[in-house]
């Protein structure tokens, strides 16, 4: 790793782990899970109704060994290190489910604002017993579990496989995040390399499913460069033979560098012409699905347009592009503020990255408690 790059690197670390002994603690009810919600998922490419459900749980283990990633808000959902026990856990999920009618939700995601396959943040009692009861829900087709790849272990889904029925099957959805290196350290903080998520990948695809997240509107990159950036992620993802691949367009949520980088002046949401302008581009040879936004904790704020044509932008995406995912639903009529997105696009920064991130952490140290 080249020294300014390391130095950054080491700079940055420590600035995420001020930001993370500094996120309110508040004490929740353990066997009350984060969240729920419907969302669109798919089916051999056809569009479907997915539950997501977050259980509250101790949270990323990354947050403690490297201060989490420069984006993510989710440790202030989280039991904070506290690991809820197994009844505690399926109280949870059991919950959620009675929120909603299962007969028409062929897709399950159970999240837990971290990896569902590190046993330190559920444990394998707790992630069994849910599968026993997914088990008996005959419309759910296909389940999706978060994870680290550092956490995909052959053996372990091999036997949560076994429990499953005939008809069910099993997803891995991992974040790649970018598929430059450099990129993903100093602008995510994500704690491994391409090969090791392409390695983790490589490990269980014969007997799993696998779905990639992309991000868009990475931190120390101007607008066209996260544009590129996204897309050649996304061909990557797509070379990886990945079965979904999800952008996931960065959002600022409370008590993250991002949300501090943002209020300094140093950090803007990637605009909605720019993802569609990506979707333009790799759609139909990649069919991404567009996040709708929903993270726990909810973003503060989400990539806009202006006031005339947010609403419209986003109705395309969530409402059209999801569910049939091809070009056509990607047309828009024009809008007088085009023409200032596209003076975003032309905006350049010959600083190396190093430098970006040194000078923007430099600018709001003094606003991080210790």
């Amino acid at each position: 790793m080249d020294r300014s790059v390391k130095e950054s690197l080491e700079a940055l670390r420590g600035v995420l782990r001020s930001i993370r002994s500094s996120t309110p603690h508040t004490v929740f009810q353990f066997d009350r899970a984060a969240s729920s919600d419907i969302r669109t998922g798919y089916i051999d490419g056809l569009p479907v109704r997915r539950l997501v459900i977050t259980l509250r749980a101790p949270g990323c283990s990354w947050v403690e060994r490297g201060g989490g990633c420069t984006m993510c808000g989710h440790l202030a959902g989280t039991t904070r290190g506290v690991l809820p026990s197994a009844e505690e856990f399926i109280s949870q999920f059991r919950r959620e489910l009675a929120l909603y009618d299962l007969r028409d939700i062929h897709v399950l995601s159970v999240y837990n604002s971290g990896s569902m396959l590190n046993p330190g943040e559920l444990g394998s009692e707790a992630l069994k017993r849910i599968f026993l009861h997914i088990r008996t829900l005959p419309a759910v087709r296909k389940v999706v579990l978060e994870t680290r790849a550092e956490y995909v272990d052959r053996a372990s889904l091999e036997e949560l496989l076994d429990v499953l029925g005939p008809d069910q099957r099993l997803s891995i959805a991992m974040g790649l995040e970018t598929a430059d290196d450099t990129k993903r350290d100093l602008c995510v903080n994500k704690g491994c390399t391409a090969g090791e998520i392409f390695h983790a990948v490589l490990k269980v695809k014969d007997i799993v499913g696998i779905q990639l997240y992309v991000l868009l509107g990475l931190p120390f990159l101007t607008e066209h460069e996260a544009l590129d950036d996204t897309v050649r992620s996304l061909r990557y993802a797509h070379e990886m033979e990945a079965d979904e691949i999800h952008i996931e367009p960065i959002t600022v949520q409370d008590n993250t560098l991002v949300d501090l980088l943002y209020h300094e002046g140093l950090f803007r949401l990637p605009s909605l012409y720019t993802l569609y302008e990506v979707l333009r581009t790799v759609v139909p040879e990649i069919r991404p699905y567009v996040s709708p936004f929903l993270h726990m904790p909810r973003p503060s704020l989400i990539p806009r347009g202006c006031p005339l044509c947010t609403d419209r932008l986003m109705d395309g995406l969530l409402k059209r592009y999801n569910i049939s995912r091809d070009s056509e639903s990607l047309e828009y009529e024009p809008c007088a503020c085009i023409p200032v997105w596209r003076e975003r696009l032309r905006v350049t920064d010959e600083r190396p990255l190093a430098q970006r991130v040194q000078d923007s952490l430099a600018a709001v140290t003094d606003r991080v408690v210790s």
